[in-house]
């Protein structure tokens, strides 16, 4: 177990988590996730971050070391070192963009050992062929800010799963022996279980009737997440099931425009439902779960999918694969094909057999390999491993 693994580890560790905001994406879930364990176990967690947002899960970390950085980009910076300092941090660890560069900029000098996550791809071609918001220059020079801080820092680095790894290491010239792979983990717990009292409560909750067909989409309005696709493939999917729905979860972004007017020609069968703190109800409701991500580090949300039986349509991408297997935990198409996905959840749509079998295997992974536990013990190894390297063999 996680406890016994520091035993022996006194004082606490003191690690200061920086992190851009508390909002609603994975990395931040998995960031909250993560403390109580670590706070269990021989850490003492300090948060720092560079603004509120409205939504997300700031006000499930009350019970821990907080800080919202304000002021101009100087001031949230010298702030930092002045934690840093006062806290007499022994570790950083940092995650997402601007607290990977200013976070780490901000701690030069220090001596400070940094584990920084890499929780997605973001300099992989599909990203500058299919996004139209990103422009070509920026993100080079973005990408060559990333590698400078990350020499400047001696980080090492976290990626959570091997296909990150191996575009970090292409993209950011990154030394492989530097990046840890640990996969991210869920609290079943705070999930808890598909049962049929639940699915019929929150169906109700929802006004959806125990017959429905309910395809369930959790992710912020962007590119990336290929929903598009999954609108444009559902009226495939009401030609033999015309009792479907479409739930589409997650705030607003980029490709928000782009939706609305696909949506409006489904009319009733498709709902935007905003940002959800409920989304494992919702899972349990469900009778599949659809990832048409463009690319991917790793959805969060997909182990969450496992962990509740949910049948999974996914797009065919390498770090999907490193999860499930196609037929075996999930039915994988390949991404921006409308037509393969919508054969794909019409196909678990008709077939309670095997999608039966499929959700049972999905649980059983999870258990085996994707619980909080086990991740929480991996990313405990990786801080010490880092940070006794740091002061030359001594935990």
């Amino acid at each position: 177990m996680i406890s016994s693994y520091f035993d022996a580890c006194e004082p606490a560790l003191r690690v200061l988590f920086i992190v851009d905001t508390l909002g609603a994406g994975g990395a931040e879930r998995s960031l909250q996730e993560l403390l109580t364990p670590l706070s269990k176990s021989g850490v003492r967690p300090i948060v720092a971050c560079f603004a509120h947002r409205a939504e997300g899960i700031e006000h499930l970390l009350q019970d821990f070391d907080v800080h919202f950085l304000s002021g101009p980009r100087a001031r949230q910076m010298f702030e930092l070192r002045r934690i840093a300092r006062r806290d007499h941090v022994e570790l950083v660890h940092t995650s997402l963009f601007e607290a990977d560069v200013f976070g780490r900029t901000s701690l030069i000098g220090l001596n400070l050992p940094i584990v920084t996550s890499l929780v997605n791809m973001p300099y992989e071609p599909a990203r500058l062929e299919h996004d139209p918001n990103v422009n070509a220059r920026k993100l080079a020079a973005v990408r060559l800010l990333e590698m400078a801080t990350a020499r400047a820092t001696d980080a090492h680095f976290h990626a959570i799963t091997e296909a990150v790894k191996r575009s970090a290491v292409h993209h950011l010239h990154i030394d492989p022996r530097k990046i840890t792979v640990v996969h991210r983990g869920r609290d079943p717990e705070r999930l808890g279980r598909r049962t049929p009292e639940r699915r019929r409560r929150w169906r109700e909750t929802l006004g959806i009737s125990p017959d429905t067909f309910v395809v369930l989409n959790a992710a912020r309005q962007e590119y990336q997440k290929g929903q598009r696709f999954l609108l444009q493939a559902f009226p495939r999917l009401l030609e033999a099931r015309p009792d479907s729905v479409l739930l589409v979860a997650g705030r607003s972004g980029n490709a928000s425009a782009d939706l609305k007017p696909l949506a409006q020609r489904l009319g009733e069968r498709v709902r935007f439902l905003g940002h959800r703190d409920d989304l494992p109800d919702m899972m349990a409701a469900a009778d599949a779960f659809a990832l048409p991500s463009l690319w991917e580090g790793l959805g969060g949300v997909l182990l969450e999918a496992l962990a509740l039986e949910l049948p999974i349509v996914a797009s065919d991408l390498e770090p999907v694969r490193e999860i499930v297997e196609d037929r075996l935990t999930a039915r994988l198409v390949p991404p921006q094909q409308v037509v393969p996905l919508a054969e794909a959840l019409l196909e678990v749509a008709s077939d309670d057999d095997t999608t039966g079998r499929m959700a049972q295997a999905g649980r059983l992974l999870f258990e085996r390999s994707f619980t909080l536990d086990k991740s929480a013990e991996r990313m405990l190894g990786l801080f010490q491993k880092v940070r006794s390297e740091r002061v030359g063999g001594r935990p």
